[in-house]
């Protein structure tokens, strides 16, 4: 690294993670497309600029990125027409309806999980209760047995922490191995013998009249696992951190729980799970008197422009009360997250469960945050639960 003045995004910095608000202020306000030359990046920034990045894929493409070197294909990776129909299929496991009958599910299980907290002062919420509400439901999901969801879900927690010393590649390389390596048995196991879940749907479905490629199966079951277990639990952590940062807006949450799906969309807004993601450029692209040349690493920091001023009043004040019309924290256009009305689901019961239980929790020290490229999300968060509400 040159440590040049100009370069003052860098993702992969252990520091970003600390100082994450103050430089995306600085990249809306100096460098809305930026260019970090050692680590070969562009960044756009700005919510507008953003918003309509994600509906031109003639100009920044999903397919051709540096991940695809180690990643199956995937539906975040791939562009229509191919994506259009791949999507249609696994979608069906996320319907409206599908998730509403979810509820009872996952309600049950934050309760048993807060159950295994009485008597306890205090305790490390993510490994506790973060962690394992989202990841048990999507292992569920996807027909993961229960004796190996913690060999499944371990793995999937290597994907978060960066190295700055690796290259992407070798940052993803040996968690995904052991990921597809797992799913590889459990595909071989659903083949001969088929059960009611979506890994069989897998096996079972066809587009076009062909049945998918095994590849396509394990990586549709990757991108499941790592999203429906990291960035929900992420999601979950930082909202609890963030309404215990703000005991007011706590205590109002506790009064009016009528409130809290709104406080789920103002954490996703304030501190996304996924703070960027990246696209590479197909044609040269000029925006605010720039040109990102063709074949670009471009990311599009979703958390800067959650922070934009030209889109949100006073943006960077955590207020659950917020009327929200849109944010970009799951993405926007074909590639929007595809969890998201569960992800919505399961951090509202989290935070309706732990607050009807402990209203006064409350922040033991400070958490550091986890040291990644791409997401946000604290590697462990100590809560005094205080009094348990009867």
């Amino acid at each position: 690294m040159s440590g040049r003045a100009d370069c003052f995004y860098d993702p992969y910095l252990a520091e970003h993670q600390d100082r994450s608000h103050a430089i995306y202020r600085r990249l809306r306000d100096e460098a809305p497309i930026y260019h970090h030359p050692e680590r070969g990046i562009w960044a756009i920034s700005r919510f507008e600029d953003v918003w309509n990045a994600t509906l031109d894929l003639e100009t920044l493409s999903t397919e051709g990125i540096e991940e695809m070197q180690t990643l199956l294909p995937m539906l975040n990776f791939m562009d229509p027409p191919r994506h259009d129909r791949l999507r249609a299929l696994v979608s069906r496991a996320f319907t409206y309806r599908r998730v509403n009958e979810m509820e009872g599910r996952v309600r049950a299980l934050a309760r048993e999980l807060l159950d295994a907290l009485d008597g306890r002062d205090v305790c490390e919420f993510v490994r506790a209760f973060a962690e394992p509400l989202p990841g048990q439901i999507i292992a569920e999901m996807i027909g993961v047995p229960p004796e190996r969801r913690e060999t499944f879900l371990s793995h999937t927690r290597c994907m978060l922490t960066t190295d700055p010393s690796k290259t992407i590649t070798e940052s993803i390389e040996e968690p995904s191995r052991r990921i597809y390596e797992e799913f590889a048995l459990l595909l071989d196991e659903r083949r001969s013998k088929p059960a009611s879940d979506l890994m069989s749907a897998l096996v079972a479905a066809e587009i076009d009249g062909e049945k998918l490629a095994d590849e396509e199966i394990l990586g549709f079951c990757y991108q499941l696992i790592v999203a429906g277990n990291d960035t929900t639990t992420s999601l979950i952590g930082n909202g609890t951190v963030l309404f215990a940062q703000h005991p007011e807006q706590q205590a109002l949450l506790v009064r009016e729980p009528g409130r809290i799906p709104n406080a789920v969309e103002e954490a996703l807004r304030f501190e996304p799970p996924a703070q960027a993601l990246p696209r590479q450029s197909r044609k040269p692209l000029q925006l605010h008197g720039r040109t990102i040349p063709a074949d670009q690493r471009v990311l599009l920091v979703w958390a800067a422009a959650n922070l934009d001023e030209r889109e949100f009043e006073a943006p960077e004040r955590f207020d659950v009360t917020r009327k929200i019309t849109r944010h970009l924290a799951f993405g926007h256009g074909v590639h929007f997250c595809l969890g998201a009305s569960l992800a919505r689901m399961e951090a509202r019961i989290a935070f309706e469960e732990l607050l009807a239980r402990y209203p006064d929790y409350a922040l033991v020290r400070e958490p550091g945050w986890v040291h990644s490229r791409w997401a946000r999300a604290h590697g462990e968060i100590e809560l005094a639960l205080g009094r348990r509400a009867d």
